[in-house]
């Protein structure tokens, strides 16, 4: 019985010193991922190969005269699937700046990196929770 006391009232103080797990304020500047949903699609009956794949972005687009800033990239194998391509892609809001274009694109490569379908329009950011559709065109060549 005197054994278990020390070891008994060695439990009870330390569980009286833990305090609850994440209680820590977030860091400044922290922010979580924010899903971005939608399908890609085309209007054609051109069946792609089985070994595309499916590039969606965001992008800062602000700046005319300079690349745009990649954001957030999610590379999609279709895997022998055809459209509607449903894709889905988390984007961190900390690196998107107030007043800046912020957009949506969609590419289908083949595996050697050979552009099949793009899009052509300029598609903005919706706001979180919202889906954004990828309407593609053929690229020519």
């Amino acid at each position: 019985m005197k054994a278990l006391f020390p070891v008994a009232l060695l439990l009870l103080a330390t569980t009286g010193c833990t305090f609850p797990f994440n209680t820590a304020p977030k860091p400044q500047g922290m922010s979580t991922l924010v899903l971005l949903e939608g399908i890609a699609v085309y209007r054609q009956r051109i069946a792609l190969p089985p070994d595309a794949v499916l590039i969606v972005r965001v992008q800062d687009v602000s700046l005319a005269d300079a690349p745009a800033t990649l954001i957030a990239e999610r590379r999609i194998p279709t895997q022998g699937r055809q459209v509607p391509l449903p894709y889905s892609l988390d984007y961190d809001p900390a690196r998107i700046l107030p007043g800046h274009r912020i957009t949506v694109s969609g590419r289908i490569e083949d595996s050697s990196g050979r552009l099949l379908w793009i899009t052509d329009t300029s598609i903005p950011l919706p706001e979180p929770g919202e889906r954004v559709d990828l309407p593609l065109v053929q690229a020519r060549g």
